[in-house]
């Protein structure tokens, strides 16, 4: 499926939201491939490598009407950066402070919403 949109999953800071995102399978997906490009273009550079993760993870939206699911959805994310890149790449480097503010960004971006009778009705 992303394949078909493998441009734009390559490109940092094209969004994508997921209006029913589960426990985050489809954004995890997203979130490697954009992570693999920051990583070829920017590894090398600790400051280089932050400033476009945070672009990348910044591009992630997530809805879910379950909870759980978003709590697994952000642990997920949140491991795919820091275990799969930024920990490896910069292992004692890595600072704790950055880790906070992408754990931040996902608690702002992926969401637990309950749709109302209200929201849900159709306008007449």
């Amino acid at each position: 499926m992303l394949d078909l949109v493998k441009q734009e999953t390559e490109r940092i800071v094209s969004r994508f939201l997921e209006p029913a995102c589960g426990n985050g399978n489809f954004l995890t997906a997203i979130l490697e491939r954009k992570l693999e490009v920051v990583e070829k273009r920017y590894g090398k550079s600790q400051l280089d490598f932050e400033r476009y993760a945070v672009l990348a993870i910044s591009s992630i939206y997530g809805i879910d009407i379950l909870e759980d699911n978003i709590q697994q959805c952000r642990h997920r994310l949140y491991g795919v950066f820091d275990c799969d890149y930024y920990s490896r790449l910069f292992k004692n480097r890595a600072k704790n402070k950055f880790r906070e503010a992408v754990r931040f960004i996902l608690d702002r971006n992926i969401i637990w919403k309950i749709m109302c009778e209200e929201e849900i009705a159709a306008p007449d």
